[in-house]
């Protein structure tokens, strides 16, 4: 007896102490930056606050327009494109959805650059036809690629909603009893798929309206500006105190928007609830019969025009010797990619990989660290608070750090770290935690029952059963930190520039080139990042019953 009150009064201190360690954590990375954010918004009284947020009403309209309008677009690609690959009979299914999702895995700022080669005057569509498209520098381009970066989450969410909450039978159904295709959609599909419809909405408004390598790309150029540059503007360019309580209160503004977008659809149109089915199975073609090809050649035109043709012209560019030559083979040097290997460039990407390989390790000992909490009630507001942090925008978390930590840490790599794990920690504790939850706990008991202390047990029992989870979580933090350009723009000082904000400073010097053979190598390496994740998510998919 004495024996178990000993074991359980270890086991007590052992969880108490996880709950205190995961809750100063938190408080350090998210909670002291924010509190300090938002007394600096308010400090000078809300008649500043608001007088700051009113002359800034174009960068304000500006940002809600853009969000307006990329997450229309978005929500109707990615639609068209789940209900193509998921609902029809198309040919090369899996080369389609690799094609709608590779927008995903490219940084945003690189798919604008992408966009200016191919489609800018000078770029690839201007030399090869005389056509430059026109409004590409201004809100119609930066609406434009918001879109089609936003579009791949909006094809996840309502392609699982077409595989979990709309049974095809369904629609078959309503078919049969003398419905139309479009009656069938009105009355069927569209009232089972409005909460994924309205929850992808929610998500791209969010991508969109947090956006920053876009509109410093497309629209600064031609003076039009949203909240993230403005916020950028004015911290890189500006010392006068009005412009920096402008910062603070933009990005307060920014934080309670988002915040209260993401809170709201998690509540009202969260995907998590109960669907009545029939006995057909989940997911599944609801045109049997002969494969139809003109679907998915329009969505391949989509892709190629969206994605593939901005690629392109990104690699011409990077070979080729200077602006203005055609990019011909006989135009083509390898020298950009010397250059851009070369000196400061070079150190750039070092530091780059470093400092994403270091937040992906901390990351994914942070996210374990709140997912061993997730079946204590204690530990549950933790999970939360880290996940609402990542619907954060990257430059009001970037200021927020600041505030807090930019006395001591200011112009080094380590506040950018700070600024990555409070950001990213999510990213670690969703991945972790959802396979946590598979594990019955009886094992963890059995090892301690049978003498093995806590980093025993966790070493020998419950990281092995992780292992794909945790690795999986590591490259996913990986990819998002080594292509981070938001944050690292704000905070980085000499010596401390990040791959990405070198390419962002030398596109707006105008070294077209070397900026080009950078996005190609920043491109490849997240391509390298990427592999490992659809490999484990394959072979967990294929293991699973």
């Amino acid at each position: 007896m004495a024996e178990r009150r000993i074991g359980m009064s270890r086991r007590f201190r052992w969880s108490t102490a996880s709950v205190w360690a995961a809750g100063i954590l938190l408080v350090l990375l998210v909670l002291v930056p924010l509190f300090e954010l938002f007394r600096g918004a308010i400090g000078e009284g809300w008649a500043t606050a608001g007088d700051s947020l009113a002359g800034s009403g174009g960068v304000v309209v500006n940002t809600l327009g853009t969000g307006a309008g990329a997450t229309v677009l978005a929500v109707l690609a990615g639609t068209a494109a789940a209900f193509i690959t998921e609902r029809v009979r198309v040919p090369a299914r899996n080369w389609l959805r690799f094609g709608v999702l590779l927008p995903l895995v490219i940084p945003p700022f690189v798919s604008a650059l992408s966009w200016t080669q191919a489609y800018g005057p000078g770029g690839l569509s201007d030399d090869a036809l005389g056509i430059a498209l026109p409004g590409l520098f201004g809100g119609a381009g930066v609406v434009a690629v918001i879109a089609v970066n936003a579009a791949p989450l909006v094809y996840l969410i309502v392609g699982a909603g077409l595989a979990t909450r709309v049974a095809p039978d369904l629609e078959r159904a309503a078919r049969a009893s003398g419905s139309t295709a479009w009656e069938a959609f009105r009355e069927v599909t569209l009232p089972l798929l409005r909460p994924a419809l309205l929850g992808a909405a929610a998500l791209a408004f969010v991508v969109a309206v947090n956006s920053f390598g876009i509109p410093a790309l497309l629209g600064l150029p031609a003076g039009f500006g949203t909240m993230t540059t403005r916020i950028y503007q004015d911290l890189a360019r500006s010392s006068a105190p009005a412009a920096f309580t402008r910062v603070l209160v933009l990005a307060a503004a920014l934080v309670v928007v988002t915040v209260t977008v993401v809170t709201v659809a998690d509540r009202r149109f969260g995907l998590a609830r109960t669907v009545v089915r029939t006995a057909g199975p989940v997911g599944g073609v609801a045109t049997p019969g002969r494969k139809s090809w003109w679907p998915a050649l329009g969505l391949w035109v989509y892709v190629a025009v969206t994605a593939l043709i901005p690629l392109v012209a990104l690699v011409l560019g990077s070979l080729t010797r200077a602006v203005g030559l055609s990019p011909v083979p006989a135009n083509w040097t390898l020298a950009n990619f010397r250059e851009a290997l070369a000196g400061s460039y070079g150190a750039a990407l070092g530091r780059s990989l470093a400092l994403a390989a270091v937040a992906a390790t901390l990351v994914v000992l942070l996210g374990g660290l709140a997912a061993s909490l997730v079946r204590r009630r204690a530990g549950r507001p933790i999970g939360t608070a880290a996940i609402l942090t990542f619907a954060v925008p990257g430059s009001a978390l970037a200021v927020a750090v600041l505030l807090a930590y930019g006395p001591w840490l200011r112009d080094t790599l380590m506040i950018i770290l700070v600024a990555y794990l409070a950001k990213f920690w999510a990213l670690g504790h969703r991945s972790i935690a959802g396979s946590t939850d598979a594990i019955p706990p009886d094992l963890y008991r059995a090892a301690r029952g049978s003498g093995a202390g806590p980093a025993t047990a966790l070493g020998t029992v419950i990281v092995p059963l992780l292992r794909p989870a945790i690795t999986v979580a590591w490259a996913v933090v990986f990819l998002f930190a080594f292509h981070e350009l938001t944050m690292s723009a704000l905070l980085y000082g000499p010596g401390s520039e990040t791959l990405a904000v070198v390419i962002l400073n030398l596109r707006q010097l105008g070294d077209v080139t070397v900026t080009s053979a950078m996005a190609v190598i920043l491109v490849v390496l997240v391509l390298v990042a990427f592999v490992p994740v659809v490999v484990i998510r394959r072979i967990a998919g294929e293991a699973s019953p």
